[in-house]
């Protein structure tokens, strides 16, 4: 897998190499999960390009620095202790049309930008379509749902989805951070409408800045609500 950004090489290879040695790998519209026995990863100036170079003359003089940050990811994948399922739109696709691919490149983006905030308060962020589910999607999603510390929902372009696993999530008793960004990503000039009964409690943001800064301070607002030890059976949910 090659000419990956560091958020990209984190979290397509590194966070799942550690967590079960399964590394998935997508070209062409297919992904492929391939069991890893030995990572190494090269960190390098340039993107390699293959018809100037053999893969292997391209990394012969590069060091593999893999051993130092798995090193130092495992400490870090230590202290991660509650899963957050993160509820958005699953729009566009990376090889379709331009506009497909923009509107699948934003919400991939967004979708960083969550994990990371999330990675700061010791949490490891939950998107379906990351994984390769091998039963009922749907069964899968409430799995998460009800496994998860709390859920953080984007309903930007307000996706009967998204809003049906909110829904699930709320009769469960999960806290939930909600967010959308300020105008449309399918319609960029369009304005975001909530028509949901939380359009009291939208975190709206107009960047991926923006939007780590109000999911961080949501997070440490309610920090007694959201990382409460949970009984089971429903209860009122909080919003954050």
């Amino acid at each position: 897998m090659c000419n990956l950004t560091e958020d990209e090489a984190h979290s397509q290879v590194i966070y799942p190499f550690l967590d079960d040695g399964i590394v998935k790998y997508r070209r062409g519209g297919k992904t492929t999960p391939h069991q890893v026995v030995d990572l190494r990863i090269y960190k390098t100036k340039e993107q390699w390009n293959h018809r100037a170079a053999k893969f292997e003359d391209f990394v012969a003089k590069k060091n593999n620095v893999a051993k130092a940050v798995l090193a130092r990811e495992s400490k870090q994948a230590a202290k991660v202790q509650h899963r957050v399922f993160v509820v958005m739109p699953i729009q566009g696709d990376k090889y379709g049309e331009m506009n497909d691919q923009r509107i699948h490149e934003e919400f991939n983006k967004r979708f960083v930008a969550v994990e990371k905030t999330l990675s700061k308060h010791q949490c490891v962020a939950i998107r379906i379509d990351k994984e390769i589910p091998l039963d009922d999607l749907v069964r899968r999603i409430k799995t998460e749902i009800s496994r998860a510390q709390f859920v953080v929902a984007d309903l930007t372009d307000e996706r009967p989805s998204c809003y049906f696993e909110a829904g699930y999530a709320e009769a469960l008793g999960k806290p939930i951070v909600y967010v959308a960004s300020k105008q449309s990503v399918i319609t960029p000039a369009q304005k975001t409408h909530i028509h949901f009964d939380v359009h009291m409690n939208v975190n709206f943001f107009s960047n991926h800045k923006e939007l780590q800064e109000k999911l961080g301070a949501a997070i440490t607002k309610n920090q007694r609500v959201l990382f409460a030890t949970q009984n089971s059976g429903a209860k009122p949910t909080e919003k954050a």
